[in-house]
């Protein structure tokens, strides 16, 4: 539950909710207020806040509606928390790792539309790059194929091609005017690429294990 902070503006009392956590470390420190006052004319209210975290300590502003409401609407500046991969998974394909984190900036920045598109392009990367690790020598024509015939002739791993399959499925509705899985979000496609990330990695550390203890 957001926590109820006393501010005042102008000399006036007000409650407003303060961030839960610091927007550019993300540790849930003390979150001091340091100044808050009106403005627009008084149809809304900003607070500058101040991580209190020692190896932080930014400032940060809170933006609210109009005084006397003190529901917070946004924090800014916000330093995006991008998601940590497998060493083996970012081998492979570097690229993916670049673009999905551009992706998650986006989304954090509430820039939904641009996200969307973005992890379904890293995911292309993805796929892909671990399909031309497979298969070296067919690399040209993964390349140039669709990354649904990537999946299905490439990907014999049952649990890879399953997740791969949806993953597609719902990056293109992030891409085209019309959604198909209208019961699914782009936080089901998020979710859908780490599941075909984690069964990379499972994959890849279970070769290794099998080619360093190869059987008598």
């Amino acid at each position: 539950m957001t926590e109820k902070r006393s501010v005042s503006v102008r000399n006036v009392g007000y409650g407003v909710e303060a961030p839960e956590a610091c927007p550019i470390c993300h540790r849930y420190s003390e979150v001091k207020i340091v100044f808050a006052d009106v403005v627009e004319r008084g149809a809304s209210v900003q607070v500058v806040y101040r991580c209190g975290y020692q190896g932080c300590e930014n400032f940060f502003v809170g933006y609210y509606g109009p005084p006397g409401q003190g529901v917070l609407l946004s924090v800014k500046p916000i330093k995006p928390k991008t998601s940590q991969f497998p060493e083996s998974v970012a081998k492979v394909s570097p690229t993916f790792v670049a673009v999905f984190a551009e992706a998650e900036e986006a989304a954090q920045l509430g820039l939904s539309q641009i996200a969307g598109p973005g992890y379904r392009k890293a995911f292309e990367f993805l796929i892909k790059d671990y399909a031309i690790s497979l298969a070296p020598d067919k690399a040209d024509d993964i390349r140039k194929k669709f990354s649904g015939a990537v999946v299905s002739e490439y990907i014999s791993d049952s649990r890879i091609q399953a997740v791969a399959k949806r993953s597609l499925w719902l990056g293109n509705d992030e891409t085209h005017y019309l959604r198909k899985w209208t019961g699914h979000d782009v936080d089901d496609l998020v979710a859908l690429i780490k599941l075909t990330t984690n069964w990379i990695e499972i994959d890849h550390l279970s070769k290794s294990y099998v080619q360093q203890m190869p059987e008598a």
